[in-house]
């Protein structure tokens, strides 16, 4: 008599085999709970800020840090502060760049990014309102044509013979007025009471987030960031850069 061969599904042996693999599968995989968990983000600031301009067009650096405490990958698509003063919306700076270290000179061009579980991403940096088009062309109008004033002055200087390497030129007034005028259309960073926003952007909706804080300006810290004014005749500020002070760092609270 011929045996009958026992089904497969009624063999023990193959069974344990089974169980066995998917064991060693299950055992490759994160836990259930971390798999299940959304992406999520959480955003800290360092306590200081620095604020500088432009020729009165506002600047802002911060020292973020990005940490992802959720089960997925997040990529970051943009970082973006708003600023609010007296209740009212002022504008609007977006993340330019940042320093790799915080020890660098030069900065890296700030582009999308990603964010595994449990990574962190903590740089210090720069929100920059570049100027519009219109704001760019006037803005190199008025640093070439100072220019053009001071090149013309060393050239009359050197036909004489006349070394002035180290003297200050003071350019007509006619063509300094441009430059404070430009100031004082751009400069933003009066004293009072300010209110911050830093929006994440991120490929997922649930994972954008949003903080608020507090600063406060000071007429000191005005005086500060005013005082370049102060060279804008001999091109400072402008074409070359005096070595003075020209950002102030302030203390920042959660709102």
């Amino acid at each position: 008599m011929q045996n009958v061969a026992t089904p497969l599904y009624m063999d023990w042996s193959f069974w344990t085999v089974v169980v066995a693999f998917i064991a060693m599968l299950l055992s490759q995989l994160p836990p259930i709970h971390v798999l299940l968990k959304k992406a999520k983000l959480d955003l800290e600031l360092y306590s200081k800020i620095s604020i500088t301009h432009k020729l009165g067009n506002p600047n802002l650096q911060l020292h973020l840090i990005l940490n992802n405490i959720g089960g997925r990958r997040v990529r970051v698509k943009d970082i973006e502060v708003s600023i609010f003063k007296d209740g009212s919306h002022l504008m609007d700076l977006p993340a330019q760049n940042y320093l790799q270290n915080q020890n660098d000179q030069n900065t890296v061009l700030f582009t999308t990014f990603a964010l595994d579980p449990k990574n962190e991403w903590a740089h210090i940096t720069n929100f920059l309102n570049f100027f519009g088009r219109d704001d760019e062309k006037e803005y190199q109008k008025i640093e070439g044509d100072l220019l053009a004033d001071f090149r013309s002055h060393q050239k009359e200087l050197k036909s004489k013979g006349t070394d002035a390497s180290d003297e200050f030129y003071e350019h007509p007034k006619e063509l300094v007025q441009p430059a404070f005028e430009f100031f004082e259309n751009h400069y933003r960073w009066k004293a009072g009471e300010y209110n911050m926003s830093v929006k994440v952007v991120t490929d997922s909706k649930s994972a954008d987030i949003s903080r608020s804080y507090r600063f406060t300006v000071f007429e000191s810290h005005m005086e500060t960031l005013s005082a370049i004014k102060e060279h804008f005749k001999y091109g400072g500020g402008l074409y070359w850069n005096p070595k003075i002070q020209t950002s102030v760092i302030l203390e920042v609270s959660e709102a």
